[in-house]
């Protein structure tokens, strides 16, 4: 092998002694011309793919998360609507009294929202009254919404009600009912369960959302699917389905969204899905959007763009040909004269001729050249040592930016308390702790009295005042090492270590005395503000910090519906009766 290279060496030399300085230098020139141009060509058009390509990806995977988006937040305000109904105060007479007003209430419910049926089982399951009076009468122990809905709020994911169905008018199309539930436990004044409010939704509302956003594909040819967490087919192509299964389906859950591409009827597609995570109180059912164009179609553009820079790059490299000649030319002329120089003074007698040819303005030229390009060199290497130092100053001034991003991330915005999600990081060591030691621990939720009031008579502006106001109150009573945080819209919360239930009480009655007796101005309007508050200690048969929080939030609810601007302590023993319950 080394005997062959150096075979091709010598021919390589034997060529090149052959050829004159011009043709070297043009045949050089043509060839780097046409591999950088080829390069450069070949690489934007790559990049250029590629970049048109995500941009196509991202707005597939947008069609499919703003549906997805869309389903929950629908799912969402179905079920507040479902909540506030049965918090509705003139509600309360009618649970327990007469059958014929609950029903006129529940169908006047039905005509202002999107129910198929609306419910009330007592709590032997029978249904006491609703819409169109169908099922009244029946019992539906057995249905799941009904066991669940006794406990909590429960949606249940698309199924077929046979026994509701077949007292429905029949489709024209003669395709089954599917419904989603949703029931949640009706409580009297007292806060005792004393029933279960169910409704049905008509699966058809999931169906028509589809065909809008295929509507206004923009001629995409986009094709929408809704799919189980079980990977069957509820909307779309192959409807009743299983379209994903086992690893395939698990790394999709998994993903929560992305891209991928996929063979459907022997048309190879990009697939874009989301995976439904709920919205605000709507914990979701795991429903995945699927959102699928034809590769042919959705890369079209990305293709196209990247022939077209080949195109350019090639009529670039025509071009470089061309050029080549004449820089070649350009530069081996300085370069034959000095040759025909050289020559000269090689053919003179006497050392003076050599002298005197070495101050030529070439050869002068050249060691100025020299000298110069030291003096660069130089210099370089002084502007990389700066560059080098700036470069460390440069990452010490990322790492204390990282820090302040973290800052940021882990704070709420308008009132500098920590969010949602720092806090319970910090909640649960706080528990650890007080488990594994035997410490006492408080936790204190804090709730604006009739917000929305204050935002409908002075404006959005005063209520984010009243909130900062709020906030402030609260950092400057506790203290160091209790954490505080807000929970979203007008609600605190507010750990408390190392402290018993007397000073736990005496801490959140100062922060409620404060508020109420402060002065909180928006413009030249007085803002009347209080707040109510829940409070729960720790306990050892506390599974984690949200069975504290829950607790609290049981007792800010007790403290609200008990006249507000007040403290309620909500024992454990009765959270842990209604866990068991």
């Amino acid at each position: 092998m080394r005997a062959l290279l150096q075979q091709a060496a010598s021919r390589l030399h034997a060529i090149e002694d052959r050829l004159t300085v011009r043709t070297q230098i043009a045949a050089a020139v043509a060839a780097m011309s046409i591999v950088l141009v080829g390069t450069l060509a070949a690489g934007a058009a790559l990049i250029s793919y590629r970049h048109t390509a995500t941009l196509i990806e991202s707005s597939v995977a947008g069609i499919a998360s703003s549906t997805s988006g869309r389903l929950d937040r629908f799912m969402a305000t179905r079920q507040q609507e479902m909540k506030l109904f049965t918090e509705l105060e003139p509600m309360q007479r009618l649970w327990q009294g007469d059958p014929n007003k609950l029903r006129s209430a529940l169908e006047a419910l039905q005509r202002n929202f999107e129910f198929t049926w609306i419910g009330f089982a007592d709590l032997n399951g029978d249904v006491v009254a609703s819409t169109g009076g169908l099922l009244q009468g029946k019992s539906v122990t057995a249905r799941p919404w009904f066991k669940q809905g006794l406990e909590k709020v429960v949606v249940g994911d698309v199924h077929e009600a046979i026994l509701l169905s077949s007292l429905l008018t029949q489709r024209a199309n003669n395709e089954p009912y599917r419904f989603v539930d949703i029931a949640l436990p009706v409580r009297d004044a007292s806060g005792k369960v004393i029933g279960v409010l169910g409704g049905h939704l008509d699966w058809s509302w999931a169906s028509s959302l589809i065909k809008d956003v295929e509507a206004n594909d923009g001629n995409t040819d986009t094709r929408l699917s809704i799919l189980s967490k079980s990977g069957m087919v509820l909307v779309g192509p192959q409807k009743e389905t299983i379209r994903y299964d086992g690893d395939e389906l698990a790394g999709i859950l998994k993903a929560g969204d992305g891209t991928f591409r996929e063979k459907v009827d022997g048309q190879q597609m990009l697939t874009a899905f989301h995976v439904g995570n709920g919205f605000r109180d709507y914990q979701g059912l795991n429903w995945i959007v699927t959102a699928s164009q034809p590769a042919s179609v959705a890369l079209k553009a990305a293709i196209s763009s990247a022939q077209m820079i080949l195109a350019i790059g090639a009529v670039i490299a025509l071009i470089a040909l061309s050029l080549a000649v004449l820089v070649s030319r350009r530069i081996a002329g300085p370069i034959i004269a000095l040759t025909q120089e050289a020559d000269r003074i090689g053919r003179a007698h006497g050392p003076t001729m050599l002298a005197r040819q070495s101050g030529s303005v070439e050869v002068v030229q050249l060691s100025r050249a020299l000298r110069s390009l030291l003096r660069r060199i130089g210099h370089a290497e002084e502007r990389t040592k700066e560059a080098e130092l700036r470069a460390s100053e440069n990452a010490m001034q990322l790492q204390e930016d990282m820090l302040k991003l973290r800052e940021l991330a882990d704070t709420d915005f308008m009132t500098g308390l920590m969010n949602r999600r720092s806090f319970l990081a910090v909640a649960d060591d706080a528990v650890a702790f007080s488990r594994r030691y035997k410490r006492n621990m408080a936790t204190l939720m804090i709730d604006i009295d009739h917000f929305k009031k204050i935002n409908d008579s002075h404006g959005h502006a005063a209520g984010d005042d009243a909130i900062k106001h709020v906030a402030d109150v609260i950092s400057q009573s506790i203290r160091t090492t209790d954490k505080a945080a807000r929970f979203g819209g007008e609600e605190f919360v507010v750990l408390l270590r190392e402290i018993d239930q007397e000073a736990a009480v005496l801490l959140a009655d100062r922060i409620r005395t404060s508020i109420e007796s402060a002065v909180v101005r928006h413009g030249e309007a007085v803002i009347p503000l209080t707040v109510s508050i829940g409070l729960a200690l720790f306990d050892e048969g506390d599974r984690d910090v949200q069975d504290v929080i829950e607790r609290a939030d049981q007792g800010l609810y007790v403290a609200k519906k008990t006249g507000r601007n007040r403290t309620f302590l909500m024992p454990a023993t009765e959270d842990r009766a209604a866990r068991a319950a």
